[in-house]
């Protein structure tokens, strides 16, 4: 997993960004948050979420009630004083899993 750290102050908070991979446990609809890896991420009404192509044309644009437990996602994340909150979600393609 990589990390791009970018530090700044808004309102004299901690603001940094990173990305995370892993599959989703779980989906709140009414917070609007997937938990990955443990971790709660809230999604907001600016987040782009995208299905992967797989290698065929171009990613498809997608909204929170497309995402699934179980789907494999990166999420480009923005931390702050009051949690994570996912920027980017990209659905992956499942077709070559190992298991």
């Amino acid at each position: 997993m990589k990390k791009v750290v970018l530090s700044s102050l808004l309102l004299g908070a901690s603001v940094f960004a990173s990305d995370i991979t892993g599959i989703i446990q779980t989906i709140d609809d009414a917070k609007k948050t997937i938990t990955i890896n443990g971790n709660v991420i809230a999604v907001m009404p600016y987040t782009k979420i995208e299905q992967d192509a797989c290698g065929i044309g171009w990613d498809t644009p997608k909204k929170f009630i497309d995402l699934k437990k179980g789907d494999l996602v990166e999420v480009d994340l923005m931390h702050a004083n009051n949690g994570l909150v996912a920027e980017d979600i990209e659905i992956k393609c499942m077709n070559n899993r190992a298991y």
